[in-house]
């Protein structure tokens, strides 16, 4: 008994771990089998020239030993259509092997998209429940605790400790960039096309980063959020010329800040009381703003949103110390 409970606990296993990763088991099935259509193809080929020597001699003696009046007889043409028959039946057994294995691959890598596709749409369902979940918890704490509380959960408590360095003094605004230039639309923060704010749309966005599906352009929007917080923990400064880069949007307006001196971004120089590093964090404004474009956006509803970001001007003594470590 304890044999077989042995045996069914191991099968049991394998099959789990078979569900679980089947497609990677199918896709390294097809990569193989594809390797080995390769080689039984080129092996094929090699005896190709032995199949078509040996029957053309064979047809060709078919030919020459017989006359114009008994090519004519049925005898003969079954004779020369069998011959034709096994001349084909050596081609497909040699090509056999190639064949399968080249539609084992095809099968096999078609088998996995469709599995992946499959919990995509599974995970991409949950997200929208989740998000909805999320909305409806939002909702709560604002009618609840007020804007002023839901502000503060979003943030990770960054709007109270705003409130106490206003309070203890040590808040600086954020400097708001004056052009010189006329053709730089950069000191209206009501624009679209501004430092700070800018419309995430398929025609701003390049390099592919934009998609029809708005929980794609959550994804890729919270996912990058995330991954430039971390750098910032790690770097202790983040440039919003990468930002821009990294999600390929139109770099025109940051050039020209470029141009003059003016660098915008993320940097951990806050520090409170007792010496630590205050809480300072990456934020694109996706869940930072409750109006309806941002609401509808969250759910999936509409493609596109703008982003808010919460960076600052960038002293040249701050860009410098954190450039030399």
């Amino acid at each position: 008994m304890a044999l077989l409970t042995t045996i069914k606990t191991a099968v049991y296993a394998v099959k789990d771990f078979t569900i679980q990763h089947s497609p990677e088991i199918l896709l390294g099935t097809s990569i193989a089998a594809g390797v080995g259509a390769t080689v039984t193809g080129c092996i094929a080929m090699t005896k190709m020239d032995a199949i078509n020597a040996k029957h053309r001699e064979i047809l060709d003696t078919f030919h020459r030993g017989t006359n114009d009046e008994d090519k004519e007889t049925p005898e003969y043409k079954r004779a020369i259509t069998k011959e034709y028959g096994r001349y084909g039946l050596d081609i497909a057994k040699t090509w056999a092997p190639c064949v399968g294995l080249t539609l084992l691959s095809g099968t096999a890598a078609l088998g996995s998209f469709k599995i992946v596709n499959k919990r995509l749409m599974m995970a991409e369902t949950a997200f929208v429940g989740v998000t909805k979940a999320f909305e409806r918890y939002r909702d709560n704490v604002i009618e609840d605790q007020g804007l002023e509380k839901d502000q503060y959960y979003a943030t990770n408590g960054a709007l109270k400790k705003k409130q106490e360095l206003i309070a203890k003094g040590k808040y600086k605004e954020k400097e708001v960039p004056v052009s010189k230039d006329p053709n730089v639309m950069c000191n209206d923060l009501t624009r679209v096309d501004d430092i700070f704010h800018y419309y995430f749309t398929e025609d701003t966005v390049k390099g592919g980063n934009y998609s029809r599906n708005p929980f794609y352009n959550m994804r890729l929007l919270c996912q990058t959020q995330t991954m430039f917080d971390d750098r910032l923990k790690n770097d202790g400064i983040v440039f919003l010329d990468d930002i821009y880069q990294y999600l390929g949007l139109d770099m025109k307006t940051l050039l020209a800040e470029r141009a003059q001196d003016r660098t915008y971004g993320w940097v951990l120089d806050c520090y409170t009381e007792d010496g630590m590093p205050n809480d300072q964090h990456v934020l694109f404004g996706i869940y930072e703003y409750n109006d309806t474009q941002h609401r509808l956006f969250r759910s999936g509803e509409i493609n596109d949103v703008m982003l808010h970001f919460n960076c600052r001007l960038l002293t040249h003594e701050t860009c410098v110390k954190f450039a030399k470590g």
